[in-house]
């Protein structure tokens, strides 16, 4: 694989790909998250890391959304006054505090997915045949790439996926 002078790695046709496919994602999420203003984007995105990775220090959460401290805390405080999370001592952690999503915020975490599943389903009805032909592949393409970005790709991955795909 060749490199530019700006490091990047590809042919120029695969980084125009590359270029072009990273704009489309970054403009579609942010279409989607726009619809929806039930709770704000690092509201929403704070309470779905507790959704998907369970209780956390505002530490870990912090660090996950790439955001300061003062800053989630800030937005946990927040999300508290509104019952969505509460705080509980850390039983490894004397002085420390884990978060966690009460049901309403899990209910919240589950509306606001549905909410943003009906925005792009409503948009799918504006594809032709092949258009959705193509889409109906996309989360499995879109999977495989975010494997090999992370390093957690394999064979028995790939297979699974064209098994999936029908091919």
């Amino acid at each position: 694989m060749e490199a530019n002078s700006d490091g990047a790695r590809g042919s120029a046709s695969e980084l125009d790909t590359a270029e072009r496919l990273r704009h489309a994602v970054g403009a579609f999420v942010r279409a989607v998250r726009s619809v929806s203003d039930a709770v704000g984007a690092g509201q929403i995105e704070t309470l779905g890391l507790l959704e998907r990775g369970g209780e956390q220090s505002i530490a870990d959460l912090a660090r996950r959304r790439g955001v300061r401290h003062q800053t989630m805390s800030a937005t946990v405080a927040e999300l508290e006054s509104a019952g969505l999370l509460t705080r509980a001592p850390d039983p490894s952690d004397g002085r420390g505090v884990l978060i966690h999503l009460t049901d309403t915020g899990l209910e919240t975490v589950a509306m606001e997915r549905r909410a943003r599943s009906g925005t792009i389903a409503d948009a799918m009805r504006s594809l032709d045949e092949r258009q959705r032909m193509v889409l109906d592949d996309m989360p499995g393409v879109l999977d495989q790439l975010t494997r090999e970005i992370s390093g957690t790709s394999s064979a028995d991955d790939r297979r699974r996926d064209r098994r999936a795909r029908g091919r």
